[in-house]
């Protein structure tokens, strides 16, 4: 499912990834075949909120979050508020402005479920 190309930045010896965005339709069609997963209020983020029986399995989930997030390299907001927890996923950021949505975005949104 994933996209992406690398470049090298002028002057690093690491390769950054090249933001590949969707485009609306594609986004639609990807979110229809994600339960609990919506569009941001700016379209550019996807959003889900889950609510838990217990403080604990909330952090919980929004740890196994994290670690997938850090694990794929892709940029995770999450908040915690007792019981319900808010993940938000966007692409990554170029020159300070939020990244687009991605086959990356997507893929790592299946995987936290």
């Amino acid at each position: 499912m994933e996209q992406m190309k690398t470049e090298q930045q002028p002057g690093s010896q690491v390769e950054a990834p090249v933001r590949m965005d969707l485009k609306p339709e594609r986004i639609q069609q990807l979110l229809g075949d994600l339960r609990g997963w919506a569009l941001g209020p700016d379209g550019r983020a996807i959003q889900r909120i889950r609510l838990f029986t217990q403080a604990g399995k909330a952090t919980g989930f929004a740890r196994r979050a994290c670690r997938l997030a850090s694990k794929l390299r892709q940029p995770v907001l999450v908040r915690i508020a007792g019981t319900e927890v808010t993940i938000t996923l966007t692409g990554h950021p170029v020159r300070g402005c939020t990244g687009g949505l991605t086959d990356a975005v997507f893929n790592l949104a299946d995987l936290i479920g």
